[in-house]
């Protein structure tokens, strides 16, 4: 069963940015579950509430993952916590539909990120 995560009063922050996900065999591994056979990138993000902050792993199914930077703002689209157990231990797997940059005050008033 795939958990649908509400984001509201959560800030993400890129940890590190997208890196294509590989299976054992060193091929990039695709979307199987969502049924788009995209190429599947994970982010590592800081998800900082009231209360702390947690760092998790994103993977999202895309062809062109956006250019993000270490510490930028970042929002989330359709956030699932996918549970699975390995080795008898539960785990927890972070699939979105899309990550993207928070527009910036330059961004949003040219359309485009200054350089």
């Amino acid at each position: 069963m795939d958990l649908i995560i509400d984001t509201s009063g959560v800030d993400f922050q890129v940890a590190k940015p997208f890196e294509p996900r590989f299976d054992r065999e060193g091929n990039q591994r695709r979307d199987k579950q969502g049924g788009t056979n995209l190429p599947l990138h994970a982010v590592q993000l800081v998800a900082w509430t009231k209360d702390g902050s947690e760092t998790v792993l994103v993977t999202v199914a895309t062809d062109n993952p956006p250019e993000l930077t270490q510490r930028q703002s970042v929002t989330i689209e359709g956030l699932q916590a996918m549970p699975w157990v390995s080795d008898g231990r539960p785990k927890v797997a972070f699939r979105a539909r899309a990550v993207n940059a928070v527009p910036t005050a330059a961004t949003s008033r040219s359309g485009k990120a200054d350089s």
